[in-house]
């Protein structure tokens, strides 16, 4: 899968689009086949280790996302837009 990777907290310069292996879902985790993802200002201050969670480098951004749910454990509850 493609990720947008923080490779050092000095703004979104230091983003690069890598290539990850996809996460094995875990028994709580909800999966998403992402088809579009947007990059807000909590992305920006990630960048730059300004946001109030302060995660170290190297580490996927991106918290806005759209897509379908692969998986999901049952009886997990999750928000989904209609289109």
């Amino acid at each position: 899968m493609r990720a947008i990777q923080v490779t050092k907290l000095n703004g979104p310069a230091a983003m690069k689009l890598v290539e990850m292996d996809k996460p094995a879902p875990c028994q709580d985790m909800v999966i998403v086949d992402v088809e579009a993802a947007g990059v807000s200002i909590p992305d920006v201050l990630l960048s730059r280790g300004l946001y109030q969670v302060k995660p170290e480098p190297s580490f996927v951004a991106g918290s806005e996302v759209a897509g379908v749910v692969r998986t999901a454990p049952e009886g997990r509850r999750y928000n989904r837009a209609i289109g």
